[in-house]
């Protein structure tokens, strides 16, 4: 029985080890931040802003979702800034319906789309992935985006919602904004046999250290916000999968935060 113990431990150990190699052996791969820039332009998440990511090569895109006053979903950071950068700063954080929402122009030329938009979009290039951003409750989610939820990776800001999702086959990346440590969920839920998470948001404002460390016990991936300059993906490139950025061109693999 011992002997059992110890083959399966050893295994164990040879797992994660190789797991972990091969995560590393992997160029982290981008994620158009808020649908991606357009003309220099950040958080518009667009039309105009995902076409220009797709048209880039970008194959991750990423997209705030939320709601207006009569529940249709958008693509949009929060109203408050959804209101100034249509010209109406006066109104803060002031819900629109659907009709006002789809009347209104960002800076004046930018359309401002639905969350169906998106996943109409998405059908037509199975090429390509999107992350949620704001909203996790597994009920919303499948309601609209079941049609592709192969190609679609959930930020969680919650336990509960990590695991209903990944049971529902969705990808699922766990929030730690708000978290105590990293390692403290993680070992939590493995000890009360909720399941291991492997997937990780963090951003570059975070202390690092913890997950560079886990990462060494254990694979688990990892996606950063929001890296914009070669210095700073440079310091990470050896410790995440995925990165969030406004202005990195996967067509010359460069950064660009010029007006286009």
């Amino acid at each position: 029985m011992r002997k059992k113990t110890y083959i399966y431990i050893i295994t164990l150990v040879l797992f994660f080890i190789t797991t972990y190699q091969a995560f590393g052996q992997q160029k982290p791969q981008p994620i158009a931040h808020a649908l991606g820039s357009i003309d220099g332009h950040v958080y518009t998440n667009s039309r105009e802003a995902m076409v220009n990511s797709i048209e880039k090569g970008y194959k991750f895109i990423e997209v705030d979702i939320d709601s207006t006053s009569d529940g249709i979903l958008i693509a949009s950071h929060d109203w408050e800034l959804f209101n100034e950068i249509t010209n109406h700063s006066e109104l803060k954080d002031t819900m629109l319906s659907f009709e006002k929402f789809s009347k209104r122009k960002i800076y004046d030329k930018y359309t401002p789309i639905t969350i169906q938009e998106v996943v109409d979009t998405l059908m037509n290039h199975p090429d390509i992935s999107v992350m949620t951003d704001k909203i996790s409750d597994p009920s919303i989610i499948e309601n609209k985006f079941s049609s592709i939820k192969d190609r679609v990776y959930v930020e969680c800001f919650s336990e509960e919602d990590y695991f209903e999702l990944k049971e529902r086959g969705y990808h699922v990346m766990f929030s730690t904004y708000t978290s105590i440590t990293t390692l403290h969920y993680i070992i939590k839920n493995m000890m009360i046999g909720n399941g291991r998470i492997e997937f990780v948001t963090t951003s570059t404002d975070q202390d690092f250290n913890e997950l560079k460390r886990l990462k060494c016990m254990i694979p688990i991936y990892v996606s950063m916000f929001t890296i914009n300059t070669e210095e700073e993906l440079e310091k990470h490139i050896d410790d995440i999968d995925f990165f969030y950025s406004d202005f990195y061109d996967p067509s010359t693999g460069t950064f660009n935060n010029s007006k286009e």
